[in-house]
């Protein structure tokens, strides 16, 4: 018996093929390979639930700071001290602690430097000579000198004694200076306009390095593509600048009443309670503040896992009120320069501010801070917990993306603090997932054009790419654009509108954000919470989306009518063809204008490469068509779509005349053939009787066995074929 033919044939295949086995061309798809069981590496922890959710005795670090600077404006200098409250809340005892020297960057030895090629890179200091890097003063642990050692971007202190686990406390106090560069990996820098500099002040203070129960200390260099993974905390900064310049910062300013004159306070308190965006410092006040001397800006965050701040005499100031769920508020606010002013530009900065927080509070998560500042600097775009710097240049659609994008990072990764080192997915594809929702929302879709998501499959699926979980320094840089954005949000799209549904992905969605809300999840806790929340299987999907790279390629294979006549209904056959199976939407055009669709759910898939189904209908096709809505990528679109023009003409039949009991002398078998419901059945011996398909001049076939039968003209003998073999039936 060939054991590749299926049961319903096995009586044919053990008389007539005598053990012989006909060789197959592979397929391209392989469902036990996709659908394998096991995906996941282990079991639920005591830390992480194997239903993604936190475990009963989860556990992470926190890094409290209190942060004191001064910026020298002529020399591009910031010079400090950093007081650290570092809590081991972790069952182990610590004999050492890693902290994060990012500045490092851009000293000239630097890794970051070194992988710079020479045709350049988005990263680093663009060239620019100067010596860049922390010059560290001093490292104290509890006021007393402590050992400490530099390697890279990165400083590991020695303790005197362990620090214990289960709330043990480390305080640290560093003293540092560093000079700025003007151009800081697109992270910060230092922007000339005629009104004076604009100071981004980023990755400017040593930061503690996560310590986790999935890596232990997470101490990967900072050499420019990948961003951060930092623990949360409180933050307070104190930011002694010219006396002139005026600063927006991270969290809550403290001393509003020290820093800025009457009118501008009575402006900031009407600004809170104004939906329309209110002139803080307008341009006409821009040179008028003459002081000399600095002057101390205070401000405050809590549960932050970072703080970044600005500083000009040039800014132009304006705000609003943003409307949070539960009655809460916070104020929308932007700083820029003259150049940027005009409403066609940054004038809409803040109105765009509030839409793009107001959208994700009531979406996903409530915004958790007082404040959102968008800042107009040389970056391109760069987020930081409740302040972001966008291109001063930016305007119109541009502007309005690049800062939604920009505050959407407060969601990922500012409140679900994922490991943005490794899976920059995590944060920026998530990010521009709900950047779609969130511009198609927007002032009734301004700057919202829907995307033919099927014509992106040669984009997204070709073989130059490597595959999203790969991390963002072990990739090409001119990878980073489509595996840590575009693939992974449109994988989430494609998850959300093809293979779950908007309500079902929506509430699970919500259900991780406010799961791992300051919080370190893993892909495997997001993809255990989505499974357990949306109650399917998904492990075929992360497979071949997230951990190979997987192609999409699905055709319409033949389209049939029964018998001939399209009166009585069409056969479809839809096959496989790509490596990563989808759910596969097949709508039919009829030539009256009317349309059917059909929705072939993934579990066809489990065990098929093609499927064939039957639509009962007494209309004649004009078109059948894969993925009507362009929901799906696909590499091959040409083979999505069959149409009439086609078609090659096939002569009519009344089933009837083939029914009949046909046998073999040799084989002492016999063969029934009957109608059912307009269809030919064959049946062999006490085996399960199959359905036959007409493929015109008195012959049928049953595709999964290989078998072809043909009927003599007076239906009195048939040729059953299967491969290369041949046997002859006579009518009884």
């Amino acid at each position: 018996m060939n054991c590749k033919l299926p049961a319903l044939v096995s009586a044919v295949a053990f008389f007539l093929l005598s053990g012989s086995v006909h060789a197959q061309e592979t397929p391209k798809y392989d469902y036990v390979e996709a659908f394998k069981p096991f995906f996941y590496p282990q079991t639920g922890t005591e830390t992480r639930s194997a239903s993604g959710q936190p475990g009963h005795a989860y556990w992470q670090n926190s890094a409290d700071y209190q942060l004191n600077v001064s910026l020298n404006e002529d020399k591009k200098e910031i010079a400090g001290t950093a007081e650290i409250k570092y809590t081991n809340n972790s069952p182990d005892r610590l004999s050492f602690l890693w902290l994060q020297l990012d500045q490092n960057l851009f000293a000239k030895n630097s890794r970051g430097n070194a992988v710079v090629p020479l045709s350049g890179s988005r990263n680093g200091a663009h060239g620019e000579t100067f010596e860049g890097g922390y010059t560290i003063k001093s490292v104290k642990l509890d006021g007393k000198e402590v050992k400490y050692t530099i390697t890279d971007t990165r400083m590991q202190i020695d303790l005197p004694k362990e620090l214990k686990g289960r709330g043990g406390v480390a305080k640290i106090t560093i003293d540092y200076s560093f000079v700025s560069p003007e151009y800081g990996s697109d992270r910060m820098g230092v922007q000339d306009t005629k009104n004076g500099k604009i100071f981004t002040m980023a990755q400017w203070y040593p930061r503690m390095c996560v310590y986790d129960d999935v890596m232990g200390w997470n101490t990967l260099p900072y050499v420019g593509a990948s961003e951060f993974y930092l623990e949360y905390g409180d933050i307070t900064a104190n930011i002694t600048v010219p006396a002139n310049h005026y600063v927006v910062g991270s969290g809550e300013l403290l001393n509003e009443k020290e820093v800025y004159n009457k009118d501008e306070i009575n402006r900031w308190n009407q600004a809170r309670n104004s939906d329309k965006t209110v002139m803080i410092r307008p341009e006409s006040e821009i040179g008028k503040n003459k002081s000399s001397g600095t002057k101390t800006w205070k401000f405050k965050i809590t549960q932050a896992r970072d703080f970044a701040w600005a500083s000009s005499s040039g800014f132009i100031l304006d705000a609003a009120r943003i409307n949070l769920p539960n009655g809460k508020k916070s104020l929308a606010i932007s700083a820029y320069p003259v150049e940027s002013s005009g409403g066609k530009a940054w004038g809409r900065s803040t109105e765009y501010t509030k839409a793009a927080i107001e959208h994700y509070s009531n979406k996903w998560y409530g915004y958790t801070y007082p404040a959102a500042t968008n800042v107009a600097g040389n970056e391109g775009g760069m987020e930081y917990p409740g302040i972001v710097f966008c291109h001063m240049d930016s305007k119109g659609e541009e502007l309005w993306g690049v800062t939604d994008h920009e505050f959407g990072h407060n969601w990922f990764p500012m409140i679900v603090g994922s490991n943005e080192r490794l899976f920059a997915w995590m944060d920026e594809g998530f990010n521009t997932f709900i950047n779609g929702l969130s511009t198609e929302a927007f002032n009734k879709g301004e700057y919202y054009k829907k995307q033919n998501m099927a014509q992106t499959g040669s984009y997204l699926m070709t073989d130059n790419l490597e595959p999203i979980m790969v991390g963002p320094d072990n990739m090409k840089e001119r990878s980073i654009g489509a595996l840590a954005y575009y693939k992974p949000g449109a994988g989430l799209s494609i998850l959300r509108e093809t293979i779950l549904g908007p309500e079902k992905f929506d509430k699970a969605f919500r259900i991780y954000i406010d799961r791992w809300a300051f919080k370190h999840p893993t892909p495997w806790d997001f993809f255990h919470t989505m499974e357990n929340v949306a109650g399917e299987e998904l492990n075929w999907f992360w497979r071949g989306w997230f951990i190979n790279k997987w192609k999409i390629d699905q055709s319409v294979k033949n389209v049939k009518y029964v018998n001939g006549d399209f009166k009585n209904g069409a056969q479809i056959t839809v096959e496989n063809l790509g490596q990563l199976p989808m759910p596969t939407t097949v709508q039919l055009k009829f030539k009256d204008g009317t349309t059917n669709t059909v929705k072939i759910p993934i579990e066809v898939w489990k065990r098929n490469t093609e499927w064939t189904f039957k639509v009962d209908s007494n209309k004649e096709i004009d078109e059948v068509k894969l993925d009507p809505d362009s929901m799906v990528p696909d590499i091959n679109m040409k083979n999505n779509r069959w149409a009439s023009s086609d078609a090659k003409p096939l002569d009519k039949i009344n089933v009837k005349d083939f029914a009949g009991t046909y046998g073999n002398k040799e084989s002492k078998l016999k063969v029934i053939f009957a109608e059912k419901s307009g269809v030919l059945y064959g049946k062999a011996g006490g085996q399960q009787d199959f359905p036959l398909e007409y493929t015109g001049n008195n012959t049928f076939v049953f595709e999964n066995a290989n078998l072809t039968i043909v009927f003599s003209k007076d239906k009195k003998t048939i040729t059953l074929t299967e491969g290369e073999r041949e046997f002859k039936f006579n009518k009884e």
